[in-house]
């Protein structure tokens, strides 16, 4: 007997509550709007579930309009600048063969107008006079003049790929950072994740790296009693405590909700473990105030799952270990890390 694996139940489940909002809304199963609620349900672009979360409190009528302008904003506008860039990139480098090409033959032409002038002297100081050598002479000039006026019609072209460069890199920046948080988002974690296990797979870079995965605890209750305007100030301050901790080569991102995650290239489990103890310390002793009012909303707590990659088991597999581990230190009591030791296929918890 065979059982389905918890990802493609969760996703069959995702898929499932999707088509039931489409009915509950009378909504058209255009991609588009396919595609928008199932990111929502699977809880895979905070911006998303955010702007959708809200207008179902509220009871809003969400329309298809609406849908298709998320799905414009933060579906489809990262994965154009993404193409554009490459495009450019692409572009650039037929630029750049081009101007070389073009400048050989301007040398080669150069050189050519050269001995034909030295020849039209000598041939003037033997008393000789040929008008096809004139003619030649003339058509050389011609030349290069068409050819320096392409040369400087490409710089130009160059400097604008340059420019258009620039402005795209700056979308795709965007396109990977969380809208409310400003750390990086869940598609640039995933495909950070990817690198480095195919790195490690492929023996490119045999350093070890660990993630962890970090839930706010009882965050809910306090969206529930306070608001999202208040549930955003706390995310905001949250995301700063991780950054303010973590070193350069490390990442935080924002998994989703009020989840994070943070990617350690180059560390080893016991290193990971000793700065999950130090990030449940720094957000527990930080006290939590409204940046408007400067009401002080106590203290926060966070759960964090730690676990270290394993040659050959792929990211997926990493994110669920992580997720167990950290699921069990909820259930422990939370504000507090858990591990999973891949060695022995066990997730215990540690403490903070």
């Amino acid at each position: 007997m065979t059982t389905e694996s918890p990802l493609k139940s969760r996703y069959w489940d995702t898929a499932s509550a999707t088509l039931d909002v489409l009915r509950e809304y009378n909504l058209s199963p255009v991609p588009e709007v396919f595609h928008v609620w199932f990111v929502y349900f699977a809880d895979e672009n905070p911006d998303i579930f955010r702007a959708l979360d809200i207008a179902r409190q509220q009871g809003t009528r969400i329309d298809e309009k609406q849908l298709f302008d998320l799905y414009q904003q933060f579906i489809l506008h990262p994965q154009m600048a993404e193409f554009l860039l490459q495009g450019m990139d692409d572009f650039a480098d037929v630029i750049d063969h081009s101007e070389h090409s073009i400048g050989s033959v301007t040398t080669e032409l150069n050189v050519y107008g050269k001995v034909l002038e030295e020849v039209d002297a000598v041939l003037q100081r033997d008393g000789c006079k040929m008008e096809v050598l004139g003619l030649v002479a003339r058509q050389t000039r011609q030349i290069r003049q068409s050819v320096s006026a392409l040369s400087e019609q490409l710089e130009t072209y160059h400097q604008q790929i340059t420019t258009l460069q620039v402005e795209l890199e700056k979308a795709r920046e965007q396109s990977f950072t969380d809208g409310l948080t400003r750390v990086s988002n869940r598609l640039h974690f995933e495909q950070l994740l990817s690198g480095l296990a195919e790195d490690l797979d492929n023996e490119t870079n045999i350093q070890p790296f660990c993630l962890m995965l970090i839930d706010l605890d009882q965050f809910k209750q306090i969206n529930d009693r306070f608001g999202h305007r208040v549930g955003d100030e706390i995310l905001v301050l949250i995301a700063g405590i991780l950054k303010s901790t973590i070193k350069g080569r490390d990442t935080v991102a924002r998994y989703g909700g009020d989840e994070f995650t943070i990617l350690l290239p180059q560390t080893r489990l016991d290193e990971a473990q000793s700065l999950a103890g130090e990030l449940c310390n720094s957000v527990r002793v930080r006290e939590v105030r409204a940046k408007s009012s400067g009401v002080s909303f106590g203290h926060m707590t966070v759960s964090i799952g730690v676990a270290e990659y394993q040659k050959g088991e792929g990211a997926a597999s990493l994110v669920d270990r992580t997720d167990k581990a950290l699921y069990l230190a909820k259930q422990a009591g939370r504000d507090q890390y858990c591990v999973a030791f891949p060695s022995v296929d066990t997730v215990e918890p540690a403490g903070c």
